[in-house]
């Protein structure tokens, strides 16, 4: 190596070690897809979210008395977050908007969709990233667990070490059991910007993937990004804006730090908007984003009555 490429290079490399991982941890073609429910097939819902502005987190807020707290992934399970962020909110859709006779008592747990969704679904026996369909298909079919214990199992705790124990060792048939119980109802695919409008106005959140850059967060005046390069990433959408400026509100899995600037509509931490320009070219490209729409939870009880 020549004395001035090793200096060029030797100079560069602190940069390079202190600049932020944007991994890719969503998979955009799939072979083997089988194809999912669209939700253009849901005409009552055609132009429903037109000029409207709809802010899924905020009850979300309601039903758990606290901010939407940032979460932070720990390897290739961007998609598991994003789906399992989609599931808490619509969980708190229900309670709040619904008016479902349910319970939220605790957060989904996303090693168990990652592990579920690679390698049941996708059959696959190595880590690496996933796909929308996949956690739609697993959620559907074999339910949801929540980070909570389940008598010999404590789902509660979160790292790098108990992503990759989750997927070695599998899901505990007894699990399996119980997170049958709650499974996914309804989902369907989102295909364009209205398509995804429409379906967050209407109180269903949206699992989106894409190719879209977004190491670049910061936000302008009306907490907005500009995407710029590609990223296989996955986001919750959760809110949607369709007016002067229409866009989405995705909230990521980097942490609270992830987004700085201004902020719009009550954003929470780790969040940003993204004009719908850009929605409508990743959701049309690719066809890997859902909206949870049904979601079978925890029921609230009876009331106890003393009779006397």
């Amino acid at each position: 190596m020549k004395r001035r490429d090793f200096l060029t290079t030797a100079l560069a490399a602190p940069l390079l070690i202190r600049a932020p991982a944007f991994n890719d941890g969503w998979i955009p073609e799939d072979p083997n897809s089988k194809g999912r429910p669209r939700f253009c097939t849901h005409n009552h819902l055609t132009n429903f979210g037109q000029s409207k502005v709809a802010c899924l987190w905020k009850p979300y807020e309601q039903v758990t008395k606290q901010s939407w707290v940032p979460r932070q992934q720990k390897g290739p399970d961007c998609v598991a977050f994003a789906t399992g962020a989609a599931m808490d909110i619509l969980t708190a859709v229900q309670i709040i908007l619904k008016k479902k006779r349910e319970r939220f008592l605790a957060m989904s747990n996303t090693d168990m969709i990652y592990s579920g969704s690679r390698k049941i679904i996708a059959n696959m026996e190595s880590m690496g990233g996933l796909r929308a369909e996949w956690c739609v298909s697993y959620l559907e079919k074999y339910g949801n667990l929540l980070r909570q214990k389940y008598g010999e199992h404590d789902l509660t705790p979160y790292s790098s070490a108990t992503l990759k124990k989750w997927f070695n060792k599998g899901i505990p048939e007894e699990l399996l059991v119980i997170a049958k119980e709650h499974p996914l109802l309804e989902s369907a695919q989102v295909q364009s910007w209205e398509e995804f409008r429409d379906a967050v106005a209407a109180g269903y959140p949206v699992v989106f993937c894409g190719s879209m850059g977004g190491s670049n967060s910061k936000r302008d005046k009306e907490g907005f990004i500009k995407p710029k390069g590609k990223w296989l990433h996955s986001w919750c959408g959760a809110g949607v804006a369709d007016g002067k400026r229409p866009g989405a509100l995705l909230i990521n899995s980097h942490g609270k730090y992830y987004g700085s600037g201004p902020k719009t509509h009550g954003q929470p931490d780790g969040s940003i908007w993204v004009d719908a320009k850009h929605i409508d070219k990743q959701c049309r490209n690719f066809g890997d984003s859902y909206a949870l729409s049904l979601y079978k939870g925890f029921p609230k009880p009876e009331e106890d009555y003393i009779l006397w």
